[in-house]
């Protein structure tokens, strides 16, 4: 009889090869759908790659886990190189601002992100693969689509004829004046830089009139977008402005880069790295009117610490002035990172009491405003959600300019009040970036409503609106315009100092994004990388 082998010395079984893609269906799927609807960018190449290294089989328990944990890596990183996010690099620096927010507005970010329709749709997601998957090999599915996208991306990206390339008209043609459109993105743009490096406005002397000030009112998020949400895109103040522009590029998403392009409106529009660089003296709007006997002053409605703020106009935007005393002032609001904000009315009547009791002939000012910045908190109307406090905060922004307005016009003092918003506040957001995020500097963040308004003057100007797209140097256009021809008489027009104002064709940048039109089409270019067209809805 032979001997019977025990339970204990049989050998144990090893896991069966691992075929098919399983699980990961879900996350392929998932991208699918997000790329049909336009919220994600997906690359098909990469992602084919790591589906067919997901369905090479692997024996063992210990291989089967070390696979699942380098998958999870690799998943989590193509789906961030999929999206619409910054490099990690950017993603990573601006991290550090976390630290600054209260848990309110992280909280508020967080609700923003994992929204009731993406978890609702990711709770259907599952139970349809739950289902689909008893009938149908749905990894096989996943594969052959991303065998197609692959297919009619190399279709897409072969080289094309010089006639079809020239054909989309793009802004280095309008800036430049070519006789034939550049045949690259990057051409373009460099045409386009090229060009805006030679342009200047010269405000020169001497002054037309004898006592006359220079108000700018630099506001934080602000973009025509913002008010059609809000209903307030036809509110009664902006037809107060002299001129309005419809088509006003800020060029950039973020506050301080907009502080340094708004004071540095004298030149043509450079890269955003050059904006930490130092330009020719003239271009400095600041400087150009201290030039012009200007005693230049600063005034925030906020203590400018935020990103550095407040140092960077001073050393970047050459408006190196003491800050005009907040001492005393009302808190209106409190900031996304519970410092206070104050009351607009009560900053500008402050500047305006102590304008009054100056003898200068000739003040220019710049005021900051992070009055409807995201995340600013209402004492006197707290839980408001998102769209309902940015309301509640520009009808009282708009009732204290509108007040200001009111006493600036009764005291008969001449002035040029501009109004400049930095940037919007991606009030709805697009399918590319939830509401509040702004990396990607779209034109529903940068177009922006500028307006002009000469205030004491004789004249009853009707409004002029410019459409045409536009952006700093139109503004100084009129300025220096006005430098040399009064707008205080009773022939004031605004349509005369309004005539061939120069056109710049949009191009808007963050640090590691820019966006440029291109005939009817919107291109992407994220940290230097290949150019896509963005869906601007």
């Amino acid at each position: 009889m032979k001997p019977s082998h025990s339970a204990a010395s049989a050998p144990a079984p090893q896991a069966a090869p691992s075929l098919g893609l399983g699980a990961w269906s879900v996350y392929f799927i998932a991208k699918l759908l997000l790329t049909w609807q336009g919220t994600l960018n997906l690359h098909p190449a990469p992602n084919l790659a790591f589906a067919l290294l997901l369905l090479m089989p692997v024996s063992g328990r210990i291989w089967l886990r070390v696979r699942a944990a380098l998958a999870w890596i690799a998943g989590a990183a193509l789906l961030y190189h999929d999206s619409w996010l910054p490099s990690p690099e950017i993603a990573l620096q601006q991290l550090s601002t976390l630290k600054g927010f209260s848990l309110h507005y992280l909280l508020d970010l967080a609700g923003r992100v994992l929204s009731l329709p993406l978890l609702t749709g990711a709770v259907i997601l599952l139970c349809g693969y739950w289902l689909l998957s008893r009938y149908l090999r749905l990894g096989t599915l996943v594969v052959i689509a991303l065998l197609g996208l692959s297919g009619r991306q190399l279709w897409q990206d072969r080289p094309q004829a010089p006639a079809s390339a020239a054909a989309d008209s793009g802004p280095a043609t309008l800036a430049a004046g070519a006789q034939a459109a550049p045949q690259t993105p990057d051409q373009q743009l460099a045409a386009f830089f090229k060009s805006e490096g030679q342009r200047i406005v010269k405000f020169q002397g001497p002054l037309a009139d004898p006592g006359f000030d220079v108000l700018l009112l630099h506001i934080c998020s602000l973009a025509w977008d913002d008010l059609r949400a809000i209903g307030m895109d036809q509110h009664p103040l902006l037809a107060r402005f002299d001129f309005l522009f419809s088509n006003f590029n800020s060029v950039t998403p973020y506050s301080g880069p907009a502080a340094l392009r708004v004071l540095r409106a004298s030149c043509g529009q450079p890269k955003h790295s050059e904006l930490y660089q130092s330009a020719p003296g003239n271009c400095y709007l600041f400087q150009d009117l201290a030039a012009l006997g200007f005693k230049t002053e600063l005034a925030l409605n906020h203590d400018g610490s935020f990103d550095d703020f407040l140092k960077q106009i001073r050393a970047d935007g050459r408006l190196n002035q003491p800050l005009m005393s907040q001492q005393g002032l009302p808190v209106g609001l409190r900031s996304f990172d519970s410092s206070p904000i104050y009351s607009d009315y009560a900053v500008l009547n402050r500047w305006l009491e102590l304008r009054q009791q100056d003898s200068s002939a000739h003040v220019a000012a710049y005021y900051n405003t992070i009055s409807l910045h995201d995340g600013n908190t209402i004492p006197a109307a707290p839980g408001l959600n998102t769209m309902d406090s940015y309301k509640y905060r520009a009808n009282r922004l708009f009732a204290d300019l509108g007040q200001f307005i009111d006493q600036l016009e009764k005291s008969r003092r001449k002035l040029i009040l501009v109004m400049v918003p930095e940037h919007g506040a991606a009030l709805r957001g697009d399918k590319q970036q939830f509401s509040g995020l702004r990396e990607i500097p779209t034109p529903r963040i940068t177009i922006v409503p500028a307006a002009i308004k000469v205030i004491g003057g004789q004249g009853h100007p009707s409004q002029m609106r410019v459409d045409q797209p536009s952006s700093y140097l139109a503004l100084s256009a009129i300025l220096s315009r006005m430098m040399n021809k009064s707008p205080f008489g009773a022939d004031y027009q605004p349509a005369d100092f309004g005539r061939d104002l120069p056109a710049t064709p949009y191009v808007s940048e963050s640090a590691s994004s820019i966006v440029m039109q291109s005939g009817k089409r919107f291109l992407l270019q994220q940290d230097g990388g290949s150019w896509t067209e963005y869906p601007v809805q």
